[in-house]
């Protein structure tokens, strides 16, 4: 275990005084079947707007961003061999449901998301913090700062390849051929279903109420928006978009005990009690908000991610 993990000593505390949430470690067979739902809605939107330019902006720009969203947590739970029992599986998983994304991501994301956990905020080994580059070239600008957000799904893995080195094997081949393949095809067939992709890949982690979890990760909204949450480097949201995306908002908790499978982070959470995951400590709300407050709020930069 990397010393660095901010983590580490609360699990092995929260562990010492609730030994029983070992019993929730394991895997959720289900969440194949929610993988499987979400990319049948994802190829079901770009064939309906397959012929229309103003449906597939209408749905770029609405509904398309929250179902990768969670194309994106189904990835994250798929990496961390929490599907299945087997790892094979858990990554073709992952390589199938990348599919809509038209981007090979699976496979990188898996290579270097356990270095993230590891070195949380680490300007080196977290690929999720932005660079020394990117943050003198954005610096507190709102112009560049939505610039830099509209494009932060394609900055981010190509982060992901500056930082880290990357193994190849028949899987990260494989997620590259079905990825890139499937992109091809669906630009062939209708430039407006590829457009509609598109735009729900860009504005999944983009500027879309859908990636609210990204800047709510590092930021406050409202008076004291610079402020870091206190504790463990991180926080969690408990509202009703939870439901939409795999309870990605148990961050906290899924950082504390990342062998645990979304569907029993409520559980952990219960368990373990306000004393280890304060309701005062958590976003309450989650929203456009959040993402206007990073865009236009002049007092943050994306040094402030850099934590």
């Amino acid at each position: 275990m990397d010393k660095r993990d901010p983590h580490y000593e609360r699990k092995q505390a929260i562990l010492a005084e609730v030994p029983e949430i070992r019993k929730l470690y394991g895997v959720e067979r289900r969440t194949q079947y929610y993988a499987y739902t979400i990319v049948a809605l994802q190829l079901a939107a770009a064939y309906a707007v397959r012929n229309s330019w103003s449906g597939a902006l209408a749905l770029g720009f609405t509904i398309g961003p929250y179902l990768d969203a969670a194309v994106l947590c189904l990835i994250h739970e798929a990496t961390h061999f929490l599907v299945f029992p087997s790892p094979a599986a858990n990554r073709l998983l992952g390589i199938f449901t990348n599919i809509v994304l038209m981007i090979p991501l699976s496979e990188i994301f898996r290579q270097h998301h356990g270095m993230h956990h590891k070195n949380l905020g680490d300007e080196v080994f977290d690929v999720d913090v932005p660079s020394d580059f990117e943050i003198r070239v954005v610096g507190c600008s709102p112009l560049r700062k939505l610039i830099w957000l509209t494009f932060n799904m394609l900055i981010l893995p190509a982060r992901s390849l500056f930082k880290l080195p990357v193994h190849t094997d028949r899987f990260l081949v494989l997620n590259w051929v079905v990825s890139l393949g499937f992109g091809a095809l669906t630009f062939f067939f209708s430039r407006q279903s590829f457009l509609y992709l598109l735009l729900s890949f860009l504005q999944s982690q983009g500027f879309h109420p859908a990636n609210a979890r990204q800047v709510q990760r590092h930021l406050f909204d409202g008076d004291d928006a610079k402020r870091i949450v206190d504790g463990p480097t991180t926080y969690s949201y408990y509202g009703w978009a939870n439901l939409l995306t795999l309870n990605v908002g148990y961050h906290v908790e899924h950082h504390d005990f990342s062998h645990i499978p979304w569907t029993s982070l409520p559980k952990l959470r219960e368990l373990a009690g306000p004393r280890w995951y304060p309701e005062d400590k958590a976003y309450h709300q989650r929203g456009v908000w959040d993402v206007l407050n990073f865009v236009l709020n002049p007092d943050i930069s994306l040094a402030d991610f850099a934590h």
